[in-house]
């Protein structure tokens, strides 16, 4: 009975075999078709997946930078993705948010971000007037940390003979309201947007933010100019001070090349800054490496 029962299953299996070696085309299309229908069985390639895999992408902003990749097809997925965290696929002015002040030193104020009308730092303390021009104390402070670099700063670069001293450092929401209306009437709106920061969006409100020159007398704006400015550029990282409008980036930072502004930030970012990623804008570096 048992020879009869294995040569039952044998006969079985041939005949199993039989049916799929005929058929064995038709029923590799069905499996086929089956693993294109069920994407439980064939997971599908993420067509997102480069953009996920930087750092800084944020999912919520995901059509924003398609849309601006579209438009942008030159730029890498990283600068895709950090201009539009920036909020460069708006016009300047026009996609404005509170900055976020949890960041202390390193906070972020630009033409999409903005500081409160009443909001002045706590801490402001008066720049030593050897190390100011003389003329308007009232735009002669700082916050304390930032206070303390420059003047070590100052004092360096009188030293080494190339002489930094403070022109503009401090100013309040008025101050810059009435600087912006009046950049307004003197060159028209459009000229000062591109010159002048519209009220609460000025990095002078922070108090972390100097314009200098290289004489007692004022030469801001030809600050570039002399061998201060040179000084400046190989030793402002030392003491926590960057370049805050650099020239060539005015499409990223909105600003005309301004050689003499620049924010504190802190030795360790301001060195990060120099020595790792000296072309990008502080706008750029933020939104990198710095926001949560």
């Amino acid at each position: 009975m048992k020879k009869y029962v294995f040569l039952l299953i044998l006969i079985t299996f041939i005949f199993i075999g039989f049916i799929f070696y005929v058929y064995k085309d038709d029923i590799t299309k069905l499996l086929d078709n089956n693993k294109e229908d069920n994407p439980i069985t064939e997971k599908k390639p993420d067509p997102y997946e480069d953009y996920k895999k930087i750092p800084y992408f944020k999912l919520e902003n995901l059509n924003r930078y398609l849309a601006y990749e579209e438009k942008n097809k030159d730029l890498t997925k990283e600068q895709i993705i950090t201009n539009v965290n920036i909020g460069l696929d708006y016009d300047f002015y026009s996609y404005i948010h509170d900055t976020d002040m949890s960041y202390g030193n390193l906070i972020l104020c630009n033409k999409y971000l903005k500081l409160k009308s009443d909001y002045e730092p706590n801490d402001l303390e008066q720049i030593d007037s050897k190390y100011f021009i003389s003329g308007n104390p009232n735009v002669r402070q700082m916050r304390k940390e930032a206070k303390e670099a420059f003047e070590m700063l100052s004092e360096a670069s009188i030293k080494a003979g190339f002489p930094v001293y403070g022109q503009s450092a401090y100013r309040g929401y008025d101050q810059q309201e009435k600087l912006y209306n009046n950049a307004v009437s003197t060159m028209g709106k459009d000229a000062a947007d591109n010159d002048t920061a519209r009220p609460g969006h000025s990095e002078h409100q922070t108090g972390l933010t100097i314009d200098v020159s290289s004489t007692k007398s004022g030469n801001m704006l030809s600050f570039h100019k002399t061998s201060s400015y040179t000084w400046m550029c190989d030793n402002a990282y030392k003491y926590g001070f960057i370049l805050r409008y650099p020239k060539d980036y005015e499409k990223i930072h909105g600003f005309v090349y301004e050689s003499w502004h620049y924010r504190y930030v802190g030795i360790e970012v301001a060195t990060d800054m120099h020595d790792n990623y000296p072309n990008l804008t502080f706008d750029e570096y933020y939104y990198r490496f710095i926001e949560k």
